[in-house]
């Protein structure tokens, strides 16, 4: 399908200047499970349309075809067909009745077929695409990045690859719901350190690092075992959402494990939405160290960050002997988040960038 630039250019102008008033959001279930479901609908709907005045969001779309992601086919398929048909005419609608603005989606390439994004866009509907695997699975959105008006992805080592399609980029981390993260700041600090999350990856390892420094975690998630490499203390479900800023506060460091493996099986290091999210809670928050978080959030000043476990165990034992400190450093991530990484500030950015 060819795209008529010039109009399309103009729309997208006229609509940078005035912001966004009405979006289709779009973010499939299929690629969360557990508390991330619940992550994501607070984050990303919730959010949305706490800053918008209209947000138009799918109705009966099923991406049960598509769990686990693993399995779901990365070309063609009757269900993708389907399923793209099913959310052309819901947005096609939208936009005939009171007109739409943009639509914003966080999106594989096996959820829908491009082809829909170049339908959209010649509607005249700029389409904005959030990927956040960009360093190991870029594979899993490239087909969609060809064709989006503007590619939004938090990882700086992914820019060259996305700017080589010719699109418009923001890189940028993930916008958060302010609402969903009530103030956490630690007071009784009951324990040093604390984990959220499943046993994903090389997390295992990583903790009994930790231990073997003399630096103990506190675990809340599901799917862990008790063994000898273990975590001291280990909670096997997920943290309820009226649990969560409770246990942060009672942690006088929350640690964050942001580790992804490519296809190679390498681990590296990258911006997840944990980066952001436990800052927003007032957490005085320790990640692995990047420069995607270096790039967020002042390192030592608004977050901490550490590159081996004897650099993290000592900042924990910092931060346990100097309680002050750390509640300013949490007082001072939660402002950078309020300040720059919420929807409103980034809804911002986006309609500059297009």
């Amino acid at each position: 399908m060819r795209f008529n630039h010039v109009r399309i250019g103009a729309i997208l102008r006229r609509r940078s200047l005035k912001g966004f008033v009405r979006v289709f959001a779009l973010a499939p279930d299929c690629h969360t499970a557990g508390r991330y479901m619940r992550v994501w609908r607070r984050h990303f709907y919730d959010g949305l349309q706490a800053a918008l005045p209209s947000v138009v969001l799918p109705v009966a779309v099923d991406f049960a075809w598509a769990r686990p992601p693993a399995q779901a086919p990365q070309g063609p398929s009757a269900d993708r067909d389907a399923t793209s048909e099913r959310l052309w005419d819901q947005i096609r609608t939208a936009h005939a009745a009171r007109g739409l603005d943009a639509v914003i989606s966080y999106c594989f390439s096996s959820d829908i077929d491009p082809a829909l994004i170049e339908r959209t866009v010649e509607l005249g509907v700029p389409w904005i695409n959030f990927f956040c695997d960009s360093t190991y699975a870029f594979d899993l959105v490239e087909a969609l990045a060809r064709v989006t008006s503007l590619n939004w992805f938090p990882e700086l080592a992914a820019q060259a690859r996305y700017r080589a399609l010719g699109r418009p980029v923001l890189c940028r981390p993930y916008a958060v719901h302010p609402a969903a993260l009530p103030e956490s700041i630690c007071e009784t600090a009951e324990h040093a350190l604390g984990f959220v999350g499943a046993p994903t990856g090389n997390r295992v390892l990583r903790l009994a690092g930790l231990r073997l420094f003399g630096c103990r975690t506190e675990v809340r998630g599901e799917g862990w075992q008790r063994t000898t490499a273990a975590p001291t203390r280990v909670q096997q479900r997920p943290l309820t959402d009226d649990e969560m800023a409770p246990f942060l506060s009672r942690c006088r460091v929350v640690l964050g494990l942001n580790e992804g493996r490519d296809t190679q099986g390498i681990y590296g290091s990258y911006l997840k939405l944990r980066d952001v999210e436990f800052p927003g809670y007032g957490c005085c928050y320790l990640t692995q160290h990047n420069e995607d978080v270096a790039h967020a959030f002042e390192v030592g000043r608004e977050v901490l960050t550490f590159r081996n476990a004897a650099e993290a165990a000592s900042l924990v034992r910092r931060s346990v002997r100097h309680p002050t400190q750390a509640r300013a450093i949490g007082q001072a991530g939660r402002g950078r988040v309020l300040a720059e990484h919420t929807w409103a500030a980034r809804l911002r950015e986006l309609a500059r960038v297009l």
